[in-house]
């Protein structure tokens, strides 16, 4: 429980479908907004995006790690606060490998290079998608922007995103 995590209040499978049951967020996702009024002042940017990493660092203090964090998962209420949500992807770091050979969990624009190489986990790797997800609100544009996935995901790997000045 953590004021900037959106609460789980049940998980349910009904007829081999899974799904949460969670919080109703009213305001919209940060990406809604950068996408709507493009790139986000500073001052909102850097309160929503230490929210997020006050709400991930909680998570990771007991062992989560989220693996999908990007600005359609940060929700920004009415009140002006934000809130992570989606977990459904989120595993225990210790945990066993839960995904099958090759197949990619997460959001390619924002995914960290130990996802892209199933490499294990810890909370580093939401940090690094949070600092991709910070590059997205404060310019309005992509670190590695391409419409081919997979040269997205190498970019990941093997190379360093343009300085922020340099788009924003």
């Amino acid at each position: 429980s953590h004021p900037n995590i959106v609460p789980i209040y049940r998980a349910v499978a009904i007829s081999g479908r899974a799904f949460f049951v969670m919080e109703y967020v009213e305001g919209a996702s940060l990406g809604e907004r950068v996408r709507e009024t493009g790139a986000i002042p500073p001052v909102d940017a850097v309160r929503w995006l230490r929210e997020v990493a006050l709400a991930l660092g909680c998570a990771h203090s007991h062992g989560v790690v989220h693996r999908d964090v990007k600005p359609e998962n940060i929700l920004i209420e009415a009140s002006g606060r934000a809130k992570v949500a989606d977990f459904g992807i989120a595993r225990v770091a210790d945990a066993s490998r839960l995904t099958s050979t090759g197949q990619i969990l997460g959001s390619v624009h924002f995914m960290s290079p130990e996802q892209v190489t199933n490499e294990p986990m810890d909370g580093r790797s939401d940090l690094y998608s949070l600092g991709a997800v910070a590059f997205f609100a404060l310019s309005g544009k992509l670190p590695f922007p391409s419409e081919a996935a997979g040269a997205v995901l190498v970019a990941h790997v093997t190379t360093a995103p343009p300085p922020l000045r340099s788009v924003a």
